[in-house]
């Protein structure tokens, strides 16, 4: 087998760091997406008018 040239080396250290680089820079960016529905979750929905009113599950045990 030919031996690989130095430059094809370094071609594939870098395109093996650019990809660790990015992969820690989408796992940041969904932890940041993570920590904002956790604080979202605080937050009551609303329904639309017409929609039909359903107790919540405390206060239904609470009346049984």
């Amino acid at each position: 087998m030919a031996k690989r040239n130095q430059n094809t080396f370094f071609k594939r250290q870098k395109e093996i760091k650019r990809r660790q680089e990015a992969q820690e820079k989408m796992d940041r960016r969904q932890g940041k997406k993570k920590q904002e529905e956790q604080e979202g979750e605080d937050v009551q929905l609303v329904a639309p008018a017409d929609a039909e009113q359903v107790e919540p599950m405390e206060q239904a045990k609470q009346v049984e």
